[in-house]
């Protein structure tokens, strides 16, 4: 998964799925700006999907590794920087949340931080706990 800085709305093409997502080329055929470049310090959380979720911060994605790459990408920026580290959010259905140790993870997986549902929020990290009871 790449990042692409885009301007409008025509900047977007439909994928194979039919999801409008950035073209890697903008209209005079050059590529697109490397979007990482230009995340700044201002990010709180960074919402994450999934198929489903544990209470221990495993999530099954669908199988291509693409959230994870980039966020240890962002991850290794935000060390690099010197910025703090964004909470990863995932909004979940009840129905979503598994028992611990259901969900296979190997080492190249990035934990999510939280769990929001309809019920409320399920924190999982020290850094997610600590957020929680300041608020």
């Amino acid at each position: 998964m790449q990042m692409f800085k885009i301007t409008t709305m025509d900047d977007l093409i439909k994928n194979s799925m039919n999801i409008l997502e950035p073209s890697p080329l903008d209209d005079s055929g050059n590529a697109r700006e490397d979007g990482m470049q230009f995340i700044s310090i201002w990010i709180i959380f960074v919402i994450h999907v999934g198929l489903a979720f544990d209470r221990t911060g495993r999530r099954l994605g669908r199988g291509g590794g693409y959230y994870d790459t980039f966020l240890m990408r962002y991850q290794e920026l935000a060390k690099e920087k010197g910025w703090s580290q964004p909470l990863l959010v995932a909004l979940s259905y009840s129905a979503q949340i598994l028992d611990e140790g259901i969900i296979p993870v190997n080492s190249t997986d990035v934990p999510i931080d939280a769990l929001v549902t309809s019920s409320g929020i399920i924190p999982i990290s020290p850094a997610a706990l600590e957020r929680v009871q300041r608020s």
